[in-house]
């Protein structure tokens, strides 16, 4: 010790050496401490923070394949209908067909009397014979220079007037017979048996079922995407499904509800489906990327915008809605991304922008959000 003194009171500068040894220790033990404490404090103040974010429930969805569709409702028709009037008067002699039978095109479906027509046509058709003797008489007196050309022209005018009264006594006997223009369903008869027709009386409808068409209305908006020839889909109330295809789209507008007519052809062998029955019509477009959720979790934005919330790196963002598909176990959107966090609960306390605390369900909680909870926990274990 009494040679450290003597080399000390010989050697002042290590005095001075020891002095600033000390106070860099003693200045950077303050520096150290005042760290520790500035970090503690950044810590209570993130969990402060933290605390008094708005906590949301969130459930992530991931994007399928879903095909577009137009959803129409219509309603059945026959491909065509038409009422069959009498084209002569007279009884009716006899019926072959009752309502609800089917028919082929030419089968007749009822007599009409045609005693009178039948007396008059043979009366015609001897005229007819009578005047073409007096024609060939005519010319045979002609050629002999006997016969003027004034008497040979009204004998030939005789004969075209008898040819054409017989034409038309046929005509008459053949449509006293009222046969089915096409193969169809007799689905009205107007007239029983004895009763007297006048022309233009009416006597059946019938109607043609196959191919059954489904009527519908299309808005505005979709119509572009209807072409001829497309593939569509009918939903029976009854449940049974028909596939078909769009067989017309209507150039022009409803004036009333500035839609536009539409119908699709569906085979219907055998007449199984009647017209008349509500049907849900479906037409697919094309195949797109789309998420699944219920229409609970939708909200409004500032500007009442429809759509949903969603959180991307713990802020809300607001995605307007494009609606793909809708069925009874959601609504289908498209637009969101493969993976998409959904806000489900709380949605309507947090705004476009606003941080939130994101509460994941434990089987959808993100890797990122697992990995947020073990850092929380390694700060409150330090």
């Amino acid at each position: 010790m009494s040679k450290l003194m003597h080399t000390l009171r010989l050697q002042p500068y290590w005095i001075a050496l020891v002095i600033l040894i000390v106070l860099s220790l003693w200045v950077a033990s303050g520096m150290l401490f005042a760290e520790a404490d500035n970090n503690a404090q950044a810590r209570k103040e993130a969990k402060h923070r933290d605390a008094g974010l708005v906590s949301v429930r969130v459930e992530r969805v991931n994007a399928q394949a879903i095909t577009r569709e137009i959803n129409l409702y219509g309603r059945t028709e026959p491909n065509r209908a038409v009422t069959l009037r009498s084209e002569v008067s007279g009884l009716v002699e006899k019926i072959y067909v009752e309502e609800g039978q089917s028919v082929k095109q030419g089968e007749p479906l009822i007599d009409i009397e045609t005693s009178d027509l039948r007396n008059r046509l043979t009366s015609a058709q001897s005229t007819l014979i009578q005047r073409q003797i007096e024609l060939e008489g005519a010319k045979s007196l002609g050629q002999q220079g006997y016969q003027s050309k004034a008497t040979l022209a009204q004998a030939q005018a005789n004969l075209e007037t008898a040819v054409s009264q017989v034409s038309t006594l046929q005509l008459a006997v053949e449509k006293s017979t009222l046969r089915a223009p096409f193969d169809s369903i007799v689905n009205e008869r107007h007239v029983e048996l004895g009763d007297l027709l006048k022309d233009g009386d009416k006597v059946a409808m019938l109607v043609d079922l196959d191919p059954l068409i489904i009527r519908a209305d299309v808005t505005e908006s979709d119509v572009q995407a209807l072409t001829l020839g497309q593939p569509a889909s009918g939903r029976m109330i009854s449940g049974n499904t028909l596939q078909g295809k769009i067989r017309y789209v209507s150039s022009v507008s409803d004036m009333g509800t500035n839609t536009f007519k539409v119908e699709v052809a569906i085979d219907n062998p055998g007449n199984g489906y009647l017209a008349g029955m509500s049907t849900e019509l479906s037409v697919p477009l094309k195949t797109t990327m789309a998420v699944r959720i219920t229409p609970s979790v939708m909200a409004l934005d500032e500007d009442g915008n429809l759509g949903v919330k969603t959180v991307v790196n713990e802020h809300v963002k607001f995605i307007p809605i494009d609606i793909v598909k809708s069925d009874s176990q959601g609504v289908w959107l498209g637009g969101m991304g493969d993976i998409t966090d959904v806000i489900t609960l709380g949605h309507g306390f947090v705004r476009d922008g606003d941080k939130v605390n994101a509460i994941y369900n434990d089987s959808e909680m993100s890797q990122q959000a697992k990995i947020k909870a073990s850092g929380s926990a390694i700060e409150q274990a330090q």
